[in-house]
């Protein structure tokens, strides 16, 4: 369980990491500022939904822990409509890229992975 958290601060360093390398990009380059306020966008809501998942997590052990028969709600329709709100706010903005949110919003997830990895391979050794 301990590794969860730390899953969780390894991804959510590195997003505030890109975080602030897309907003030096939307400083510097102006023309692709769409794309990176999209990219910005995506990531911040995709942190979000990546770090409630993780207390959804938590709250699931520890009702398996304490062996209650409580029902349980992962939380899933909280998390699609951040999901859909945060498209909704793409759409009804021209100054935001649709497709560079989606992608921003699937990009903390998919680094959850790489970073499981990194982080079983070291609590191994």
């Amino acid at each position: 369980m301990d590794d969860l958290g730390s899953i969780v601060t390894a991804v959510t360093r590195i997003t505030f990491l890109s975080l602030s390398a897309l907003l030096f990009g939307w400083a510097i380059f102006p023309e692709y500022r769409p794309v990176f306020v999209g990219l910005i966008l995506g990531l911040a809501v995709g942190l979000l939904y990546v770090r409630f998942l993780s207390i959804k997590v938590r709250q699931l052990v520890q009702l398996v822990v304490s062996q209650e028969q409580k029902k349980f709600n992962f939380g899933f329709i909280t998390r699609i409509c951040l999901v859909f709100i945060t498209v909704m706010v793409a759409t009804k903005f021209e100054q935001v890229s649709t497709i560079a949110v989606i992608t921003g919003l699937f990009i903390p997830q998919l680094m959850t992975i790489p970073v499981s990895i990194v982080v079983g391979i070291r609590n191994k050794s």
